[in-house]
C-alpha cells in the first residue's frame, strides 16, 4: 500500500472535522465519523501487517 494513502485520508478527516464545527454540527453524532474512523483503523492495520 502506498505510504502516503493514510496520512491523505487522516488529513481529509480533520478538514471534515473542523467543516462540521464550523458549521454547527454535532460531530458525535454523525455515523460516518465513526465509519471513517474504523477504515482508518483497518487500514492502520493492514499497513502495520505488511511491514
Amino acid at each position: 500500500m502506498n505510504k502516503l494513502i493514510i496520512p491523505a485520508i487522516l488529513v481529509i478527516f480533520a478538514l471534515w472535522i473542523l467543516l462540521q464545527l464550523a458549521l454547527g454540527g454535532d460531530v458525535f453524532k454523525n455515523p460516518l465519523n465513526y465509519f471513517i474512523l474504523i477504515t482508518v483503523f483497518f487500514l492502520f492495520i493492514k499497513q502495520a501487517k505488511e511491514k
